[in-house]
Formats: C-alpha cells, sequence, structure tokens
C-alpha cells in the first residue's frame, strides 16, 4: 500500500512528530496502534534525528523488521512485505477502515466505473509492485507500464466481505495475499469494471475447482496471458498502450484467501456439498501452496494492471 503525500519538514524540537504506516485498509495508522510492532514514534524519532537517511533494524518475539529512512519504507524481513511510513503530526486517524477510498487513491472521479491510474516509474510505488513481479513473482521480463486501478464499487465490495467474514469467525483480521492473474488483453475492461466472472470459471480447466485461479508467481500466471499487439481497452471505447507492439498483461490482485484447503475439481465453494463455510479458498498444496482458487469475487480487489513484453 502506498501514498505520495509528503509532510512539511518541521525539525522543531517541540514539535510532536508521531510515525504512521499506510494499512492495508489505504488509511494511516500509529506504529502505537499495530500490537505486533514493539516500536513506538518517540523510538523511531529518537533514531531519525540521529540519522536520517539511515536504516534501523528491530526484532520482537513475533517479527523482524527494517525501516529504511531515506526511502520511507518499513520491510517484515520474514515475510518480505513492505510498507509506506510517514512522519507527521496531527495526521487523522479515519474512523472508515476498510470503507473509504485508499489515501493514496489520486484524481478519483467517483462518477467512473474505475479509472486506470498509470504509476510513475520512479514512485516506491511502482518500484514495490515490480519487486512482486520480478523478486516475488519470478518473472524476469521487460515492463511496459503498472497502473493502479480505483475502482470504488469493487473496493467497497472487497472491504464489507472482509468485514463479515472478520465478524463471522470472530477475528480481527482474514489472511490476505497479493496474488498474480494471467488473462487476455481484450478482458481488461471487463475485469476493471466488474471484477472477475466467477460464471467463466473452468474454461481453461479446473482441476482444483470450478473457481477463479491465482497464483503465488508471476511467471505461472504467464502461462495463461496471451501476446496481443491491441492496446488496451478501456472504458469509454477508449485505449491505451504502445500500437502495434506484441505485449502481455497480467493482474496483481488482493485475495483473501483466509483459511484454505485442498481443492479437488468438482468443488463449487472450499466446503463443497457441506452447509458450513469454514474455510475460504482452496488450494493445490496445503503446506506449500501456489496456486488459489476462490470462489466469491468480493474476496478479490484488482488492485494493478501490469503489461509487460
Amino acid at each position: 500500500m502506498w501514498g505520495d503525500e509528503e509532510m512539511e519538514d518541521m525539525d522543531t524540537s517541540d514539535t510532536p512528530w508521531c510515525w504512521y504506516y499506510l494499512a492495508d485498509c489505504g488509511q494511516w495508522h500509529r506504529f502505537e496502534d499495530d500490537p505486533e510492532n514493539p516500536l513506538c514514534s518517540a523510538d523511531i524519532e529518537s533514531y531519525y534525528l540521529k540519522n536520517s537517511k539511515g536504516v534501523l533494524n528491530t526484532s520482537s518475539s513475533n517479527c523482524r523488521n527494517k525501516i529504511d529512512f531515506s526511502a520511507m519504507l518499513q520491510t517484515d524481513l520474514s515475510t518480505g512485505r513492505q510498507r509506506r511510513i510517514q512522519r507527521g503530526f496531527n495526521v487523522e486517524k479515519s474512523c472508515s477502515c476498510f470503507s473509504a477510498a485508499p489515501v493514496f487513491w489520486e484524481h478519483v472521479d467517483p462518477t467512473c466505473p474505475y479509472q486506470l491510474m498509470p504509476l510513475n516509474e520512479l514512485s516506491p510505488e511502482y518500484q514495490c509492485v515490480v519487486g512482486y513481479v520480478k523478486k516475488d513473482g519470478l518473472l524476469d521480463r521487460s515492463i511496459v507500464s503498472i497502473s493502479r486501478i480505483q475502482n470504488l464499487d469493487l473496493w467497497e465490495f472487497f472491504c464489507r466481505k472482509k468485514k463479515q467474514l472478520m465478524r463471522i469467525q470472530g477475528v480481527k483480521d482474514i489472511q490476505e495475499k497479493r496474488l498474480f492473474h494471467g488473462t487476455e488483453i481484450r478482458n481488461v475492461d471487463n475485469i476493471c469494471k466488474y471484477n472477475f466472472d466467477l460464471r467463466l470459471a473452468g474454461q481453461r480447466g479446473h482441476l482444483y475447482g470450478k473457481g477463479i485461479y491465482f497464483a503465488k508467481h508471476a511467471t505461472y500466471a504467464d502461462k495463461y496471458s496471451r501476446s496481443s499487439s491491441d492496446p488496451l481497452p478501456l472504458h469509454g471505447g477508449q485505449t491505451r498502450g504502445v500500437h502495434g507492439e506484441s505485449t502481455k498483461i497480467i493482474f496483481l490482485a488482493r485475495v483473501m484467501i483466509g483459511k484454505f484447503k485442498l481443492g479437488e475439481k468438482d468443488f463449487q465453494k472450499p466446503d463443497h456439498r457441506r452447509s458450513e463455510n469454514i474455510h475460504h479458498s482452496c488450494v493445490d498444496d496445503v503446506k506449500n501452496p501456489n496456486i488459489f482458487v476462490i470462489f466469491d469475487p468480493n474476496q478479490i480487489y484488482p488492485e494493478y494492471l501490469i503489461q509487460y513484453r
């Protein structure tokens, strides 16, 4: 999750500086709000004042983190997960977590079904997505563009589903991953507008259930993305892309995987032919899953579109 807002630089000794991280809900939260983080704003501020371009390594019984002040990023050294951090004062913490549009969305137009916002190659957000594609996704290809998908309706459905599952399960969070999905360029507009269509599930096989398939690695999703010289089709008949050049696309989505189980080809939901719904997704391997199958599109938010050659 990312934000490009810069706080005013006021290095006065009497300013009550606080440190914030950009949470999954798209809002800024103080470090003190994260029970798994051993640091408070005062600890971070003390180190920052000594070396504003340095790196702070921290560890606790639950996690090991690295804070890079030059990049303003926090990295979980166990999982590689990164999140944007910010130094500021009187940053209002929104009470509308998992409902309001993420704070890093730009030029939000509520009259549009969706907006495809190209990312600046120099931005931390762009670099993080590249990291997901090449380091985590293992796809060493030349990236043409990365665009953020801003769809207020799909974001609301996703947030409401997360709140619902947390209430039903009686938990404070539902396990979520960023996963890849490969498809054809002609499907971009419909996915950005309506989300992935469960009614089309199984057209290319359904070994682990009749759901929507996502991959841990971009290399696997790449197998299902077809090369095309057509520009990206967008809402309203507009197009974007390099005309005449053959490219491919994959989606990087936020996916609520929750509790998962081994899938089977005839499954129409994780707890197939059972009245209860204990599980939320199916996988190819319970111990080391690489493929995830989702049966409810509201558990998915298509966050980024990556075009590559």
